[in-house]
């Protein structure tokens, strides 16, 4: 019998492809920026989050149907938490970010709210 393991790691040159790429907040008590947005570890170990998935099969683009995906399923588009509402940012437009990033597109907040307590609680591994 075997087994397989998938061991993933992010890309840092990928935070560049979507708005706020850098500057995504860990909503975890711990605090700080999640540099690995698509992955429920922050440094980029391990499995997807749901927003990387969807990052995954949009060809690693940030496209208008990606920003107006609610990957996380907390009630917010991926656009309205990485700053980018009205899905116009674009990588090559030498801005990095329309308005602050508010939330985390791969991880459902608020942790405690109702949309959220069945979903994976990444805090408790991180604190």
């Amino acid at each position: 019998m075997s087994s397989a393991v998938l061991a993933v790691n992010c890309f840092p040159s990928l935070r560049a492809r979507i708005p706020n790429g850098n500057h995504v907040r860990n909503p975890c008590p711990s605090g700080g920026v999640w540099e690995a947005v698509g992955h429920f570890d922050p440094i980029g170990w391990g499995e997807l989050n749901p927003f990387g998935y969807d990052f995954q099969s949009a060809g690693f683009q940030w496209t208008e149907s990606l920003c107006r995906l609610d990957s996380d399923s907390d009630g917010m588009t991926n656009g309205f938490e990485l700053g980018d509402p009205t899905c116009t940012w674009t990588p090559n437009s030498g801005v990095h970010w329309i308005l602050n990033a508010t939330g985390h597109p791969g991880v459902c907040e608020p942790l405690q709210s109702h949309l959220c307590t069945e979903q994976i609680d990444v805090c408790s591994t991180l604190d």
